[in-house]
């Protein structure tokens, strides 16, 4: 996917969560797409694609770590626009 540009609020939130232009482009290139009814688009790594991943590009996992599970929230409407980003926490 080419760059797609961050909306005022998703650039403040990237910036408070430490997340950097080139996770968002991976997870936009690399990830799923779901839609969410609420006009935007989610983009993310399900456990497919981590394992894909993980199999073929194991420093590319080390690099990036916990930013594998970013979600990439995008307008599913008109020009693609970043709305915000966030990591998942997902307790066990």
């Amino acid at each position: 996917m080419a760059h797609v540009p961050l909306s005022h609020h998703a650039d403040l939130r990237c910036a408070q969560r430490g997340i950097d232009g080139s996770a968002i482009q991976f997870i936009l290139d690399q990830g799923r797409a779901v839609y969410d009814h609420h006009g935007g688009c989610r983009y993310f790594l399900g456990q497919a694609e981590k394992r894909r991943l993980a199999r073929s590009s194991p420093e590319l996992v080390r690099h990036y770590g916990r930013k594998l599970d970013l979600v990439v929230v995008l307008t599913a409407k008109g020009r693609p626009k970043v709305i915000t980003a966030f990591v998942r926490n997902r307790r066990r």
